[in-house]
């Protein structure tokens, strides 16, 4: 266990994280999770925490294999429980190019606009602890921008920002964007609904990231079925 985790435990000894969410705000863009999957989501911040050596925020990727495994939900419930735990800002960047999540705000600038200008993130106010960063509509070419010097401005620019920013990008069978946007971070979290995918192609789906030079730090099961974790940890070597 890390010496942040330690120190952070310690003093926040006997609090309900569950109570302290409707704090955030954001209460509507996704279903509450139950009681259950709150512990799970609490299990997994905890563990990410544990992969930040030093002072600089550091930023972790979330995607599927196929569409509709629950990458946003889980990837955006996850920055909550960070940033409730640390006691420290954090943001959830929809960088889903494929399927952005409408119902998110427009209060601050948009993931598209800092592709092209990443200094615009300098210019914004945080005035709460957990900040969404939606995706916008603005026309532009992503890969070009990701694959260039801006994309890693901007990560930058949000290290020096936020302990986390946890960035939900799209499924990787949907667009080749995916491992662009895992490949500058710290690592990628494979969320994956269980009993819909073939192991194998999931499998293969990681080998292909991992080759392409993306940190695979390991899988999260979402919607289980069985007498298993609402979240299965898998391949978790760094943790």
């Amino acid at each position: 266990m890390s010496k942040i985790l330690k120190a952070v435990q310690k003093s926040r000894q006997g609090l309900d994280l569950s109570q302290q969410l409707g704090t955030l705000g954001y209460k509507n863009v996704f279903p509450p999770p139950d009681a259950e999957q709150q512990l799970e989501f609490e299990q997994l911040a905890n563990n990410l925490i544990n992969l930040q050596n030093g002072d600089e925020g550091i930023a972790i990727t979330f995607c599927s294999t196929a569409r509709n495994e629950g990458s946003s939900f889980v990837s955006f419930n996850t920055a909550r429980y960070i940033s409730l735990i640390l006691d420290k800002h954090v943001a959830w960047i929809d960088a889903n190019f494929v399927s952005p999540q409408k119902i998110v705000t427009q209060d601050s600038v948009d993931f598209r606009s800092l592709l092209m200008q990443p200094e615009l993130l300098d210019n914004e106010v945080t005035t709460t602890q957990f900040t969404v960063i939606p995706h916008g509509d603005r026309h532009i070419k992503q890969t070009d921008y990701l694959l260039g010097p801006n994309y890693r401005a901007l990560l930058k620019a949000c290290a020096s920002r936020f302990a986390y920013t946890i960035i939900d990008a799209p499924a990787t069978s949907a667009s080749i964007d995916a491992g662009h946007i895992a490949r500058s971070t710290f690592g990628l979290v494979v969320v994956v609904e269980a009993q819909r995918l073939k192991h194998e192609i999931i499998a293969e789906s990681i080998q292909a990231q991992e080759n392409s030079g993306v940190n695979v730090i390991g899988t999260v099961l979402n919607n289980r079925s069985f007498e298993i974790p609402s979240f299965l940890y898998k391949k978790m070597s760094n943790l």
